[in-house]
Order: structure tokens, then C-alpha cells, then sequence
């Protein structure tokens, strides 16, 4: 299993600056990786599509990019399917949780 130190996992899990939350099309704003999960769980289906398809996957990206955890970004980036997101999202955020300090 991966070693990671509790302060990297609170700080993959804690809320970003205001300016970088992700708004979704339907116009919920994301804070962290819980929001994104529970969002991705609920979300409409053109909603997802919206973010995730063929051309980009706006979700990865935002993780990559804003959150900084590319371990997550490189699964999100292989799948287009909103089950196999929110299941790579509820794994990553128990796998965090676990090593929180």
C-alpha cells in the first residue's frame, strides 16, 4: 500500500481557495474531493456528460490541476462512466481518510 503522511492526505482532502472551486453545469460549487463524490453520485446524467466525455473530463482535470492528487486524476481520466467515478472518488477519499492524522 501507497505510504502517504497525514498532513498530504488532509491537505488533499480539505476545501480549496474560493477562487479555484469547481462549479458544475447545473451550477453546484465544489469545494473538495467529498463534494465532488456526493455531486457525481446525485448528478443528472447531461450533467455529467456535460464534464466528462469524449473531447475532456473536466473532473480529472480539476483534480490534477487544483487538487493536486494525480494518483486519483490518472483513474478519473480512464473512464467516462459516472459509476466508475464515484466509485474512484468514494475509494481515494476512504483510502485519505484513513491516513489523516
Amino acid at each position: 500500500m501507497p505510504r502517504m503522511l497525514p498532513e498530504e492526505a488532509e491537505r488533499l482532502l480539505a476545501n480549496v481557495p474560493e477562487q479555484f472551486t469547481f462549479r458544475t453545469r447545473d451550477g453546484a460549487y465544489l469545494w473538495n474531493l467529498g463534494d465532488l463524490a456526493s455531486a457525481v453520485s446525485n448528478m443528472q446524467d447531461s450533467v455529467f456528460s456535460f464534464h466528462v466525455n469524449e473531447e475532456k473530463n473536466d473532473f480529472a482535470n480539476w483534480v490534477a490541476d487544483v487538487i493536486g492528487d494525480h494518483a486519483l486524476a490518472r483513474e478519473l481520466w480512464q473512464t467516462r462512466n459516472p459509476a466508475t467515478t464515484a466509485r474512484y472518488l468514494a475509494g481515494r477519499i476512504a483510502f485519505l481518510e484513513s491516513r489523516r492524522g
